[in-house]
């Protein structure tokens, strides 16, 4: 059903912290100790990268004179900025938008993402589909959901992301956000941001959806199928259907220039997908001052649709994220965040050392959420969700999570154990800030991914933490 690690993240999700330590038995004993090859399959390119650990730490020798005692993981700090925005770990909900199961569990999640300062992202079709303030469905409206977040931050850690599509263009809900006197608190701590959606979507095609007159719809339905009955399937499947949009490197310039001079008290990130032409998106924003670009690979929930031979398109996340170690190399500071199909802590620490300043984790937080329950759990594993129960799964969690209380700390347990991974990996590389990790703390397995990074391959001979120009070719 899902190329997830689904039971790690319900381990995570059901013991927080505890989750990277081995099981123990009924005496609290580790008898065996931890199995390192009981772990899940290779799925991305980015688990043929490792870490490398060093004999020699000088940073741990300057850490401990800070503290006059010998440092522990635990004096790791996490701490970082994205996009302007100071957060308590490197980690972003991503965006979901208008899904069932989202919409339902989403206040909870926000909720979770606030209490562990972390950023959280509101997708686009929330407000055209939900409502903005009152609610035009059963589910949560677009103001439940950002209020759940941002009444719940803490000390000024976080923000919230808002994407704005084609529908809620012709809702003005950018400008409704801007001028709403209940936002304006968090627009003037700096706690919000607008994020510039270009031309990616998991839709058939390449982008997110647009409504359609029933005219329209009919023709691309009666293009590739014929149903029993058209117009019922018309009215409750085929009005929406992929819109890619249409851009230039003027239009993009153009759109990020228009976006600065109207809301000039706000943040202003984009995201994109796995495109060929990364490296001159990323010029091109950066120059006009983009506060953070989002890049979702091939395998992310907004890659490409992974509908018969649309699974093959797109760049590889692992080939994303060396757009950004591009970009840093050429000395654009713009934040970057990387998604597609990342989950645990290690994914961060190598993402970081690489160039990312976040990632972002999208299902992992639905199923985190989800996690903390059973039943829910039950209902994943058997793929009833998918297709018989979508629409009361959602439910089913909040009623038997007592109102969406272990919901909420199945995801904050989750978040815990990424932070915890992530704490453990950088004390071993000898490091305890989240700016100090570098390429010289990862390592390839594969030659053309040492190529491709400029890094080490592992099985090259001598003891360079980076591998010479000749060792590459």
């Amino acid at each position: 059903m899902t190329d997830y690690p689904i039971d790690e993240i319900f381990r995570r999700a059901k013991l927080g912290e505890l989750a990277v330590y081995p099981p123990k038995d009924e005496f609290g004993y580790n008898v065996f100790g931890a199995d390192v090859y009981d772990r899940p399959r290779r799925f991305l390119l980015l688990d043929d990268i490792v870490l490398l650990p060093p004999q020699f730490t000088p940073e741990r020798l300057e850490k401990g004179i800070e503290l006059l005692r010998e440092p522990l993981y635990i004096d790791v700090n996490t701490e970082s900025v994205v996009g302007g925005f100071k957060v308590k770990m490197p980690v972003v909900c991503a965006a979901m938008g208008g899904t069932h199961i989202a919409n339902l569990i989403g206040p909870k999640i926000a909720e979770a993402c606030a209490e562990m300062g972390i950023i959280y992202s509101l997708g686009e079709n929330i407000a055209s589909i939900r409502g903005y303030d009152e609610r035009l469905t059963k589910q949560p409206s677009f103001k439940e959901r950002a209020f759940s977040y941002l009444r719940n931050l803490n000390d000024g850690y976080g923000g919230l992301v808002i994407q704005q599509s084609v529908e809620d263009e012709n809702l003005k809900l950018w400008e409704r956000v801007y001028t709403d006197p209940d936002f304006d608190p968090y627009i003037e701590e700096g706690l919000i941001a607008f994020e510039i959606k270009i031309g990616q979507g998991a839709k058939p095609g390449l982008g997110g959806e647009v409504l359609v007159s029933r005219d329209v719809a009919l023709r691309i339905k009666d293009s590739y199928y014929i149903p029993e009955d058209p117009e019922k399937v018309v009215k409750d499947y085929y009005e929406k259907h992929s819109a890619p949009g249409t851009f230039t490197e003027d239009i993009l310039a153009s759109q990020i220039r228009l976006i600065k001079n109207n809301f000039p008290r706000i943040k202003v990130f984009l995201k994109t997908g796995p495109y060929r032409d990364l490296d001159s998106v990323i010029e091109i924003a950066a120059r006009e001052g983009i506060d953070a670009i989002t890049i979702d690979g091939k395998e992310g929930g907004t890659g490409m649709s992974p509908i018969a031979g649309m699974r093959d398109l797109g760049l590889p996340t692992v080939s994303c994220l060396s757009a950004i170690t591009r970009a840093k190399e050429k000395g654009i500071n713009t934040s970057f965040i990387i998604s597609g199909r990342l989950y645990d802590g290690s994914h961060v620490v190598k993402s970081l050392a690489l160039g990312a300043d976040a990632v972002a984790f999208g299902r992992p937080m639905v199923y985190s959420c989800l996690g903390n329950i059973p039943l829910a759990q039950t209902f994943i594993k058997n793929e009833l969700f998918r297709y018989t129960l979508l629409r009361e799964l959602g439910k089913l969690a909040l009623n038997l999570g007592i109102k969406g209380e272990r919901c909420k700390k199945g995801v904050v347990n989750y978040l815990k154990s990424v932070q915890n991974e992530v704490k453990m990996l950088t004390s071993a590389l000898g490091k305890y800030y989240m700016h100090r990790l570098s390429k010289e703390d990862v390592g390839a397995l594969r030659r053309e991914l040492a190529g491709l990074f400029g890094i080490r391959y592992v099985y090259d001979r001598g003891c360079s933490p980076l591998l010479e120009k000749k060792n590459i070719n």
